[in-house]
This record gives structure tokens, C-alpha cells and sequence, in this order.
């Protein structure tokens, strides 16, 4: 009994030793030095265009400008771009086609503001511009101007529908002038400006309206 009141005595001391001859925790060590940043990656190749849109392109188009004033009496600008002509070999001739006469050039153009769709894309401008005596001092031209099923959008996201066709004789139509008249027929490359006011009766708007625009097209000749 005696030897094992002392053995237990024993187990005890040793544990209060090996208790305080515990050491404190040692000091931080010091932080490693940052690494060095990696090199940038190279930059994505570009993606080609969308398939198919060249050949609605390639021949040029009409670009459109309206100033105005809208029914609810808010003023508004608007520029629209009409680039894609239709491709079918049925409407060549009244979509983008040349005919040359004995004395005078007769020009038959239509592009859509977007790819050519005849249910929800078929918003389109048109000209027929017919000249006589080209290249002479009787020189003279006389055109067509229309517009149809446009949806002008303005800045506080209102919206009104455009519809209009006009030449030089159209009621309401002042100021028709066609000027930098241009015809390679090399390239069959034809370009010109033109600009024209409506007044508001003979308009969608209610309002007087001015009109002008560009055309820089490619035109084909039937043989």
C-alpha cells in the first residue's frame, strides 16, 4: 500500500515538471517577400464578320436625313442609314439597275435598313432618278424620293412611324434640289446629294419637315 502512495506521488510530480518546463511561444518570423506579378496574356484574335452580310452590302447605299418637329410639338433629328439591297435576280432591275438610252440614264434604287425580310425587316428607302441629256449643257435631273414603314425612334424613347413619297412636282414639296451629281460609267458608280422641305399637311409629323440625304451606290446594267 505504502509503495504505491509513493508511486502515485511520483507520477504526479513529474507531471507538474514536464508541465512547467513547457516553452513560451516564439516570435513571429518574418513575412516572405511577394512574388512577382505574371505576365499578361495576349489579346484575343477578333471574330470575322457575320457570313453573308457582304454580299447585302457590296453595292452601296442610301443614307437619310430628317429635321423636324414631332406631333406632340417636340423638335427631333434623325439619321438613318439604308445599306442592303436584295440580291434575288428578280429585283435587280427595280432594286439597283442602270438603263441607258439614247439620251438619258434611268436609275431604279431600293435598299432595306436591315437584311432584307418581307414580314419584320421590310423597312426601306427607294429613288428613281432619271437624267436627260447626261454630260451635255441640257443636262436635267428628275426624281423620286420614298420612304416606307420607318420607325423614327428619338432620344427620350418615343417613337413615330414614317411613311412618304416625293419628287419635285408633290404637293407640299419646296426646295427639291439634287446637287454633286455623279456618274462613272466605268465603275457604275453613282453618287449625289439631295434635300427637300415637306410641308406639315403632306406629312406624317403635323409639322414642317425637313429631308435630305446622300447616295453612294454601285448600280448594275442588264445585258
Amino acid at each position: 500500500m505504502k509503495k504505491n502512495y509513493l508511486k502515485t506521488i511520483l507520477i504526479c510530480a513529474l507531471g507538474i515538471f514536464v508541465t512547467n518546463c513547457e516553452g513560451e511561444d516564439g516570435a513571429n518570423g518574418i513575412n516572405g517577400i511577394d512574388g512577382v506579378a505574371g505576365i499578361d496574356g495576349a489579346d484575343g484574335i477578333n471574330g470575322e464578320n457575320g457570313i453573308g452580310f457582304e454580299e447585302l452590302t457590296q453595292y452601296g447605299g442610301i443614307t437619310l436625313n430628317f429635321e423636324g418637329t414631332r406631333s406632340d410639338d417636340v423638335t427631333f433629328t434623325d439619321t438613318a442609314e439604308f445599306k442592303f439591297t436584295a440580291t434575288e435576280a428578280s429585283y435587280v432591275n427595280s432594286h439597283n439597275s442602270v438603263v441607258v438610252g439614247a439620251s438619258s440614264l434611268s436609275f431604279n434604287l431600293l435598299r432595306f435598313l436591315s437584311a432584307p425580310d418581307d414580314i419584320f425587316q421590310y423597312t426601306t428607302s427607294g429613288i428613281n432618278l432619271v437624267v436627260n441629256n447626261p454630260g451635255e449643257s441640257t443636262q436635267s435631273l428628275n426624281s423620286n424620293i420614298f420612304v416606307q414603314d420607318y420607325a423614327i425612334v428619338t432620344e427620350d424613347l418615343k417613337y413615330f412611324t414614317f411613311n412618304g413619297s416625293y419628287n419635285n412636282t408633290s404637293a407640299g414639296v419646296t426646295n427639291f434640289v439634287i446637287t454633286d451629281y455623279n456618274f462613272d460609267d466605268t465603275t457604275n458608280n453613282l453618287t449625289f446629294s439631295f434635300s427637300f422641305d415637306v410641308a406639315g399637311v403632306y406629312n406624317t409629323t403635323g409639322n414642317d419637315l425637313s429631308i435630305s440625304g446622300e447616295v453612294d451606290v454601285i448600280v448594275l446594267e442588264e445585258i
